[in-house]
């Protein structure tokens, strides 16, 4: 489905901006979560998730490791896992959104639409301003033939930041499956201002 594979890029590879580790006696697991996260920088997902999880080992009870192991386990394509250490981080840290954000993408991935939602709105529930959470609303609702909520929690991610090109491609995919050839184009200016790449990609697939 076009839609997921453009919203893959909107999962988030920032590590979350808990402080974790203070202790000198914990400086083993820092060393480890550190190199996880270096590891993810640079696309090396499966020997990340091996570093956070000796992480992990010696520190069990940080929200943010699992969060980013679960960011690589879905970069793996290893979406079981990936729900898992989101569910674990949301336990440790009821108020964790972007952790809820990331269990909606990654449930919508799975076919979970109604428990993806339900994750998406936890998330903006918590951080009304966090665009990646309605970023992965529409997907949810997207995955469920939604349309008009899809559009809706597109347009309010661009109410946040008018400069937003996932939205703006999500828009154009939206109207190309709905048959609104005019509309999907509208969108294709608008992004071909921001990014030519995701705008040729998005012009490509409007009917001719």
């Amino acid at each position: 489905m076009r839609l997921l594979d453009v919203f893959r890029r909107g999962d988030s590879d920032k590590a979350a901006s808990h402080s974790l580790y203070d202790s000198p006696a914990q400086s083993s697991a820092r060393d480890h979560y550190a190199a996880g996260l270096e590891l993810m920088s640079q696309g090396l997902y499966t020997k990340a998730v091996v570093e956070l999880r000796r992480a992990l080992r010696e520190t069990p009870d940080f929200a943010e490791v699992y969060y980013n192991l679960g960011v690589a386990y879905d970069h793996l394509a290893d979406l079981k896992n990936s729900v898992e250490c989101y569910e674990r981080a949301i336990r440790l840290d009821p108020d964790f959104y972007e952790a809820y954000s990331n269990l909606g993408m990654a449930r919508s991935k799975m076919g979970g639409g109604l428990e993806a939602i339900k994750a998406c709105l936890q998330a903006i529930r918590l951080n009304p301003d966090y665009i990646d959470a309605y970023n992965n609303l529409a997907l949810a609702y997207f995955q469920r033939g939604s349309y008009p909520e899809a559009v809706k929690a597109c347009r309010k991610a661009l109410a946040i930041d008018p400069n937003y090109p996932l939205a703006h491609y999500s828009l154009g995919l939206i109207h190309i499956d709905l048959g609104e050839k005019e509309m999907a184009l509208e969108e294709f200016s608008a992004l071909a201002a921001l990014d030519l790449e995701m705008a040729d990609r998005l012009f490509s697939q409007i009917p001719r």
